[in-house]
């Protein structure tokens, strides 16, 4: 009994020092735009979404991909800066947020 407690209390402690810290998933712009396609066409199979609703964010993904060739060649094809990072990132979160805004959509009819 006393064993338990000790074995307990040592790993409270252990617990409490070293907190875990959750990191998600470190992603490229290449990547999420790969995930987010896989999305609108699993929404679109899957009746989540609708042919129009697909279509429309198949093609702001085109449009993202159009701009980072454009930001790419304006730096005679050297890495993207930060800034222009963030704003295709901004383009892919509003993409995103559209695909789940649809899909909720769809479950509230």
């Amino acid at each position: 009994m006393k064993f338990a407690f000790l074995t307990t209390l040592a790993l409270s402690l252990c617990l409490a020092v070293h907190p875990v810290v959750a990191k998600g998933k470190v992603w490229t712009i290449e990547a999420r735009q790969a995930k987010l396609m896989q999305d609108v066409n699993d929404g679109q199979k899957s009746k989540q979404l609708t042919k129009k609703q697909s279509d429309r964010l198949r093609s702001d993904l085109a449009d993202v991909s159009r701009k980072k060739k454009k930001m790419k060649s304006k730096n005679n094809g050297a890495a993207l800066t930060e800034d222009q990072k963030k704003e295709l990132e901004g383009d892919l979160n509003s993409i995103s947020d559209d695909i789940h805004k649809y899909k909720l959509e769809k479950r509230a009819e």
